[in-house]
């Protein structure tokens, strides 16, 4: 079969889904929270899985699938080994883009921000490998969020905050 026809016939976002989340809250991690807690109960495969990127000394972008392993009120913290690709392109740009998906849920947060490497992990060490092994622990300081929410009629629903002078601004999208 000819791929772009096979692609052409693959179902698309097939629900039901969840109702739009229509609650607000006054930070993005509370709302991340629930939506995690909400894949993890449903028993979605790996909901800690995100597609974390970043980009090369030559500006091209660069992604993979990396485990969120912790998470504080400020940030949010993945672990690498020393020798990746992604220690060096951090190293020369800590611009990152973060992003869940939960296809079951027809659900996705998209999350901008920084990462550095972390260097208190005292207070999370108990979830991370990094404090037994040789292994790199970096916080993601997010500057926005973006909850996406597929909608079963069709369409979608999303919402975003925004980091400006260190308060959390929310706003609905139409």
């Amino acid at each position: 079969m000819n791929f772009n026809d096979l692609l052409k016939s693959t179902e698309k976002m097939t629900g039901p889904f969840p109702k739009p989340d229509q609650t607000m809250t006054d930070h993005p991690f509370d709302k991340l929270h629930e939506w995690y807690l909400y894949a993890y109960e449903d028993k979605v495969k790996e909901p800690h899985s995100m597609v974390l990127s970043t980009t090369e000394k030559n500006n091209a972008a660069d992604s993979r699938v990396v485990l969120l392993k912790a998470a504080d009120d400020s940030h949010l913290y993945f672990e690498t080994a020393k020798s990746r690709e992604k220690v060096t392109q951090l190293a020369d740009n800590s611009s990152v883009a973060l992003n869940f998906y939960w296809r079951e849920h027809g659900r996705q947060i998209r999350i901008r921000g920084t990462a550095s490497p972390a260097e208190d992990i005292s207070h999370i060490s108990d979830y991370l490998d990094a404090s037994v092994r040789d292994l790199n622990a970096y916080k993601v300081s997010p500057s926005s969020f973006e909850f996406y929410q597929t909608l079963s009629e069709g369409g979608n629903s999303r919402f975003s905050y925004q980091l400006i002078d260190g308060k959390w601004q929310y706003k609905q999208h139409d």
